[in-house]
């Protein structure tokens, strides 16, 4: 519902956000791994982590990390779990030979804005858009 209200031109309300199906295939593959982080027995936050590798030619080979979906219960925020998730999304990057650990945010989303950038992160890519 956050992304309802923050980019309604783009999302909308639904019962389930992903099918099963697809749910699964995004979290079963070989080169997927879930990073879960508990409290008191209760996940506060996930994070679904794809290994990737350079697709094209005209792009130096490389490989690299991007985290598919990522999340911190509200009620869990600024208990240092986001950086706990990324910290382990970094290791686990790094044990599959990953250069780098990327991942795409809506501009709508200052606060995810402000956490990636104060973990070190930076903009290397921009998606613009235009209603016509």
């Amino acid at each position: 519902e956050y992304h309802v209200t923050a980019v309604p031109t783009v999302f909308r309300s639904v019962d389930v956000v992903m099918s099963e199906e697809d749910f699964a295939q995004l979290v079963m593959g070989a080169d997927a791994d879930v990073i879960v982080a508990e409290v008191n027995g209760e996940i506060a936050g996930y994070a679904v982590l794809s290994h990737r590798r350079a697709a094209r030619d005209i792009q130096v080979p490389r490989a690299f990390a991007y985290i598919e979906n990522f999340g911190v219960a509200e009620a869990h925020r600024r208990e240092g779990i986001g950086r706990r998730l990324i910290a382990a999304c970094v290791e686990r990057a790094k044990e599959q030979g990953a250069t780098s650990l990327e991942l795409d945010c809506w501009e709508a989303n200052r606060e995810a804005i402000a956490f990636y950038t104060s973990i070190g992160m930076h903009v290397t890519r921009r998606w613009f858009a235009m209603d016509i």
